[in-house]
Parts: structure tokens; sequence; C-alpha cells
């Protein structure tokens, strides 16, 4: 489907190199989603991305191509609109090995490994005689594929909008600008802007079904957009659960997402928020350190709480469960399989829920 862009905000004005935003979406008729789901957005790839590749491969923009699912259209609108080329997808590297002979990769996890970072610029600068291949070269790409977002709204508030937070990615690797396809497109969108999206259920992130039941949000950066829409329905529920947030992001001055409306809602006593910037002391701080100092999310645990870890799933949700599993052995005297084991049996009863990337 396709919605409108009815407002665009930048969250961090004093942040050039990480800009985030929050983007509301409309449409003119209800929508069908929860709070705690995802949608993707269907992005398009840079034109200067797509100019050097057209470069580099003596491409005409007005040649034609058949692509599988598109029927025929010109190299130009394949390259912006149809195929990856912010990613270099493994699966062109085994292509290489396997249908034309390459031998710079002995096995999967050395073409993972190389493709890690790079683009298929990348690739086509460090193989030079792929550049003779023109059209032909652009049968082994991937299409360009949807991303995924988590729903920053409720639709008990919001029920012809759909909220999203993000961060524009951007940054320097070998002498070149590097970008995500869909959030830096976004950042450029205007308010009337068609996106085209799906909604796509998250059953495995849900706010408990009693709202008397507390529950602990855990999250860094943009990870936060899930649980503001788990506040705004505990707040149009009339929930009596206790909400308690652990937000890390790197300096409050210039990237406290959303902090009118959480300042806003725990000065109306419906949130407990507490707050780990790890850029502004000498020595860092993450929301896994405050879980150790402020263990408000201990007693509500053993209150029946539900845990919400939602970001990075080798950064904070791998810290976060060593921060929890080491205080619950410290104050029960647990071994280490014992905490292993209630992690296990929390995260099969859904006492504790992961949305992590």
């Amino acid at each position: 489907m396709k919605l409108s862009l009815a407002q665009q905000t930048l969250l961090t004005p004093n942040d050039s190199d990480a800009p985030s935003y929050l983007i509301k979406l409309a449409s003119n008729q209800p929508l069908d989603y929860q709070a705690g789901d995802w949608i993707t957005v269907q992005g398009q790839n840079p034109s200067y991305l797509v100019n050097q590749v057209l470069e580099r491969l003596a491409l005409k923009p007005d040649q034609f191509i058949s692509l599988r699912r598109q029927g025929e259209l010109t190299v130009a609108q394949a390259l912006t609109h149809h195929l990856e080329l912010t990613l270099l997808d493994p699966a062109i590297l085994n292509k290489l090995v396997r249908q034309h002979g390459f031998d710079h990769w002995s096995d999967r996890a050395q073409m993972q490994a190389y493709a890690q970072g790079r683009d298929v610029l990348d690739l086509l600068l460090a193989f030079p005689d792929l550049q003779q291949w023109g059209v032909e070269f652009l049968t082994l790409l991937s299409p360009l594929a949807p991303r995924y977002y988590s729903i920053a709204s409720s639709p008990l508030c919001y029920p012809n909008q759909i909220h999203l937070l993000y961060k524009a990615i951007r940054y320097q690797h070998d002498h070149r600008e590097r970008v995500g396809v869909t959030s830096a497109w976004m950042a450029q969108a205007q308010v009337g802007d068609l996106l085209d999206i799906e909604i796509k259920p998250n059953k495995h992130f849900k706010l408990p079904d009693d709202p008397s039941t507390p529950i602990v949000m855990l999250a860094a950066g943009t990870g936060l957009a899930p649980f503001i829409g788990f506040l705004q329905q505990r707040e149009a529920q009339g929930a009596r659960g206790q909400n308690l947030l652990y937000f890390g992001e790197t300096h409050r001055q210039s990237r406290f997402l959303c902090q009118a409306e959480l300042e806003g809602w725990q000065a109306q006593g419906l949130l407990a928020l507490d707050t780990a910037f790890s850029r502004d002391q000498p020595d860092k701080v993450y929301v896994q350190n405050r879980l150790l100092v402020n263990q408000a999310w201990l007693a509500a645990w053993e209150s029946s709480a539900h845990l919400y870890i939602c970001g990075d799933k080798a950064g904070l949700a791998k810290a976060v469960e060593q921060q929890i599993k080491a205080i619950w052995m410290q104050n029960y005297r647990w071994q280490a399989e014992q905490a292993d084991q209630a992690w296990l049996d929390a995260k099969q009863q859904k006492r504790i829920q992961m949305d992590v990337y």
C-alpha cells in the first residue's frame, strides 16, 4: 500500500553526522496494525551511486533490460528502483565462483566476510574485468529489498497514521560515503510524497493482555520506536501497570530522542525513565550499566513484569542479557546454569520479548 508523508521531524538538529527523524505516514482510512508491529518501506538507490555504476559499466541510462518480475525497463529505472546496490549480497560472489570461474573466495564464510561493509560499486572497482560485462553484470544483482522499521505509534491514538523513528545511515568507508538505501531516501522525502509500505505483524513483541501488568522496556537509539507505541497505548487504555524505560544514546544535548514526549509521560507519572548517555562523561555508561545501578526493573520483574528489549542484537541485547543474568545470580545466589535456564523459561513464557537486529 501507499501512505502519504504527513510530517517529518528532525529530532537531532545538533547532530549532523547521524540525523534521526520521526516520520508520520497517513492514510484516508483506518490502518490495521498493533503497537510493536513492523512496516517495510521500499526505498530507492541514491542517484550518485546509480550514475557511478552506469559509468563503470559504460551503460546509457535509457538502455533497456528485462527483469524477472518487472518486465522491460531502462537500466536507470532498474538500478534506481529494483536492484540492490548499497549492499553487496554474498550470493553475487557465489554466482561468480560457481558460474564464472572466479576463485577469490573458497567458501561461504569468505564470501560473507568479503561482502561485509562493501557495495556493488566496490566489486566493480576491485574487479575491473566485470566492468566489461555491461548490462550482463546487472543480471547478477539481487532485487532491492524493502527495509524493516518498528512502528512508533499506537492505533488507539493514531488509527489513520503510522509513525516511524529512524536514523539516516551515513558513514565513510574506503574513502567513499555510504548510506542506508531507505533511510537516506526517506530523509529527503517531502510532505505529500507517497511511500510504498507493507504492515508486518510482530506477534512476538506485544504488550501483556492485562494492562495492570508492569512492563520494563530497554532500548538504545532508534530502538526506542516500539516503546513510543507501547506508552501511547498504555496511556490510551488508562493502564494501571507500571512502565519503566531504560534508554541509551550518546549525548543528552544532541541525541535525546523524543525527549519532550518521554519527559511528559514521566511528569504525568505514567513512566519511570532512566537514561544512559554514553559519551557525556569520561567513562562510558550504557543501558546495561544503569540496570546494575538502578534495579527498579528487578522489583518490577518480581511483580510479574514483562521485559522488552529493542536494539542491536550483538551489542545492546547481548550486554543486557549478560547483566540481567549476573544480577539474578548475585541476588538469588544462582549458578550460571540456573540463570541461563531462567532466561530461556522467561522467553518461552513471553515474559521476555526481543525485537533485535
